[in-house]
């Protein structure tokens, strides 16, 4: 899954949350069909990490 934020600065924030949680996940290019957000994104396979971020604003793209 991709999980797509509206500013870079919360991508980082969101990755250093997923991997401070033991989530593994790496910041990608934003598919190009969701180009509404600010380019990069989170790319994750594991569902835990909508919890792990549920404070945060972002979406599930992709």
């Amino acid at each position: 899954m991709y999980i797509a934020f509206y500013s870079t600065s919360d991508v980082f924030a969101g990755e250093e949350k997923l991997n401070n949680a033991g989530i593994e996940c790496k910041v990608v290019p934003t598919p190009v069909t969701d180009k509404a957000y600010c380019g990069v994104c989170i790319q994750c396979d594991n569902d835990d990490a909508i919890n792990e971020l549920a404070d945060m604003e972002f979406n599930v793209v992709g």
